[in-house]
């Protein structure tokens, strides 16, 4: 069995010859320098000193083309104040790797949005590589690994275009203008993947959102049903008749309140399911059965523990994936607090457990 049948058996609740080894959303680079120190080879990627089974995203461009100009406004021996490649001004922490605090937005009123949306020409051919041919359609048709196709969700473009406070307060105050903003993007998302999708038929999909914090999301489900839940279905539906039936939205944090809403809107696997913001693989499995598949939840606190605190998890969490449609992983990006000892641990135990799927 190769590794794309073996994807799809588990996302479709049938027994694999073996659980696959994947970390869904990879590591942070400071992990990465501290491991260099630690054993894992320099210029080895993590993937091939483990041995992952491998998949491939399909790089479609949803970005803005042309992107912004990235400027250093100013900066000092710690920080720097620039404006990215999306428009978003921020400062920077120079010295390592940590969230940036957001300073302003390119969207503030309907005017700003109509600039903006001269950037997101959905036909404009950079948005394919520049490999995009026959062979390279003929090549993902016939790889015997998961190919996968990653969206920008609703939420999260909306928040790249006005920054979260000013978007949770249009929602009431300007409710015209994010109207026009998901339906813009309903549509911009189907139009740029329409040629891929009509070559090739992707193994899964995922809206990355991050939508939640760890109390829950960041916006009722009334909202989500009013605004943005439309805008899933058509989307979904869309993919649906192309032939993909892995659709999944990426949120950190607590999104139990949105699950039902993205069920009815096409969405049918949840990830990284944040074990901090309480997410937990058995209880979502009891409460929605075989209607949600999941991805994650391996609490990546646990592996900055003992190796018994590690054992007890990657343990509890492959009972769980035995009842299939769920592929464990860790919870968020690899953090700096995991040793590499801790992640060799871990993945040995992972290797112990790949091939009891009963």
């Amino acid at each position: 069995m190769n590794g794309r049948e073996r994807f799809k058996r588990i996302m479709h609740f049938e027994k694999p010859d073996r659980f696959p080894l994947y970390e869904w959303l990879g590591y942070w680079r400071d992990t990465l320098n501290r491991w260099y120190g630690e054993g894992l080879p320099h210029g080895m990627s993590v993937e091939d000193y483990f041995g992952f089974d491998k998949t491939e995203w399909v790089p479609i461009d949803f970005g803005p083309i042309p992107r912004f100009v990235q400027k250093t406004l100013e900066e000092d021996g710690r920080y720097r104040v620039e404006v990215n490649e999306q428009g978003i001004k921020m400062r920077v922490l120079k010295t390592s790797t940590s969230m940036p605090s957001f300073l302003d937005f390119p969207v503030k009123n309907k005017e700003d949005f109509e600039k903006v949306k001269k950037r997101f020409n959905p036909k404009d051919l950079r948005r394919y590589p520049m490999t995009w041919s026959d062979e390279l359609i003929d090549y993902y048709r016939t790889v015997d690994h998961p190919i996968r196709l990653r969206f920008i969700g609703f939420f999260w473009q909306a928040r790249n275009f006005m920054g979260l406070p000013n978007l949770l307060t249009a929602f009431y105050r300007e409710p015209r203008l994010i109207h026009d903003i998901f339906d813009f993007w309903a549509d911009f998302l189907t139009e740029t993947a329409e040629e891929a999708l009509e070559a090739i038929r992707p193994d899964y999909v995922d809206f990355a959102e991050d939508m939640s914090y760890k109390n829950g999301p960041h916006i009722s489900p009334r909202l989500f049903a009013e605004f943005i839940l439309p805008c899933y279905k058509r989307v979904t539906s869309f993919l649906r008749r192309h032939g993909v039936d892995v659709i999944a939205v990426d949120t950190d944090g607590d999104p139990t309140l949105l699950i039902p809403l993205f069920l009815e809107g096409g969405v049918n696997c949840l990830i990284p399911l944040e074990a901090a913001a309480g997410m937990n693989a058995k209880s979502l499995r009891k409460k929605f059965g075989r209607k949600l598949l999941i991805i994650g939840n391996i609490d990546k606190r646990a592996l900055g523990g003992s190796k018994g605190a590690v054992k007890k998890e990657v343990t509890t969490k492959y009972r769980v994936a035995r009842e299939g449609g769920y592929i464990p992983s860790v919870d968020h990006s690899v953090s700096l607090d995991i040793s590499f000892q801790n992640y060799s641990y871990y993945i040995d135990l992972r290797r112990k457990y790949q091939h009891e799927v009963s």
